[in-house]
């Protein structure tokens, strides 16, 4: 694997972008927006308050919890829905309740989307063109009325290859540039670049000759950028002298990638993501059977090299994978405020881990059957105070925003 270009392509990028510092056209649309289907209950476990975004017979799903679904000012909420007959990119209107559907008709897929850390705005990735997306918002005119949502494209740059696919788009940690990976439709090879917003510069932080997922920005170093290097999570038979790590990172350094946790033979890390003070959250465990699986919470400092477990899982001999998943964390995601982790698991059910204790409280439970229907992919908003995930309780996978119990929230546990 190779990180870097040759110095004569590094010389030709940046007189490129000295010419050509942002693709300057433009884009205006109004959207289609679509009556309020929102249902709002109460957690029968928790008392938590839950908002069904969508209830709707398609598969609608929040957006991956690396990818930020909430506008920071928490006035749209985005997720994908096949309910027009293809996955498109939609939207949740907080004051209404209305969706909107954002992509006009006949549009490409856009396969990976995320808000702005800091800005009002939505990034995707159309036809090669990495776009900003600004929403011109205007409450409905008279009671029964609906609201007009206008988008406002603003071209960034564009992608230097044609025959790629994005794989993965993230705000960097100062919201000025963007991390965009692109995968190769014709060949193993993948490309992760780091552009910035104003000008349009595209740098390359890393290419290889395999696979990458889960492509995603440090919350705390601009240039800084972590990936699943396969999707085998846990680790086979290790050659003597060789490292097996799914995560990786890279920087706009000269350092080549490097492994960030090399795993031992048979030890599970999956769905990784960065999290506050420079730190990662995973799954992670040693002890299996088949497909049941040992699965802790884990917190990593990439500053001390030092992991723990935060959120602990369970698994014994003779324990079926229906059994065991119920006691095991599939994915997790940690609060923007640094205060909680949350985390998921094959039923559906969500729990609550504190930062500061490990103390675990369940905040909702059984939004999937085992074997069936969408992970919950549990992310949170802004300030971290609601987890947003899919459920499965309806038939078909909907979105919901669940707000942490007051009393969870005031009190120090």
């Amino acid at each position: 694997m190779r990180n870097r270009h040759t110095a004569f392509t590094r010389i030709f990028l940046i007189g490129a972008m000295a010419l050509f510092p942002a693709l300057a056209f433009s884009e205006s649309w109004e959207c289609e927006v679509l009556p309020p289907e929102r249902e709002i209950l109460t957690d029968p476990l928790s008392g938590a308050p839950m908002v069904f975004i969508t209830t709707a017979p398609s598969s609608d799903n929040n957006l991956y919890f690396h990818q930020r679904s909430f506008l920071p000012n928490g006035s749209m909420v985005f997720f994908t829905s096949n309910r027009s007959g293809h996955q498109e990119v939609y939207a949740y209107l907080d004051s209404t309740g209305e969706l909107v559907r954002l992509q006009r008709a006949g549009d490409a897929t856009y396969p990976r989307v995320t808000a702005g850390r800091y800005e009002n705005a939505l990034y995707v990735v159309r036809d090669q063109n990495v776009c900003e997306w600004r929403f011109e918002i205007t409450p409905p005119k008279q009671d029964g009325g609906r609201s007009t949502v206008k988008i406002n494209e603003r071209v960034i740059a564009q992608l230097p290859d044609k025959n790629s696919d994005p794989s993965g788009i993230n705000d960097n940690s100062d919201g000025r540039a963007l991390i965009v990976g692109v995968r190769f439709r014709d060949r193993v090879f993948n490309r992760i670049f780091h552009i910035d917003k104003q000008f349009g510069a595209i740098k390359e932080i890393a290419h290889t000759d395999y696979m990458t997922t889960h492509i995603q920005a440090s919350w705390d170093k601009p240039d800084l950028v972590m990936w699943a290097s396969e999707y085998s999570d846990r680790a086979k038979k290790i050659p003597e002298g060789k490292i097996h790590s799914r995560m990786m990172m890279a920087d706009l350094s000269d350092r080549e990638p490097w492994p960030v946790y090399p795993q031992v033979e048979g030890e599970l890390v999956t769905h990784e993501t960065f999290w506050v003070d420079n730190q990662i959250t995973f799954c992670s465990g040693t002890q299996s059977d088949g497909h049941a699986e040992e699965a802790h919470v884990k917190v990593l400092n990439l500053d001390t090299g030092v992991s723990r477990i935060i959120g602990a899982g369970a698994w014994w001999p003779g324990g079926s994978p229906q059994e065991v998943s119920k006691l095991n964390w599939w994915h997790q995601s940690g609060a923007p405020s640094g205060r909680w982790v949350a985390g998921d698991n094959w039923h559906g059910d969500i729990a609550l881990f504190s930062a500061r204790t490990a103390r675990k409280r369940l905040l909702t439970r059984e939004h999937r059957t085992y074997g069936q229907g969408a992970h919950p992919h549990v992310g949170w908003n802004p300030d971290g105070t609601k987890v947003i995930f899919d459920s499965n309780t309806r038939g078909s996978s909907d979105v919901v925003i669940c707000t942490i119990p007051k009393e969870w929230q005031e009190q120090d546990w």
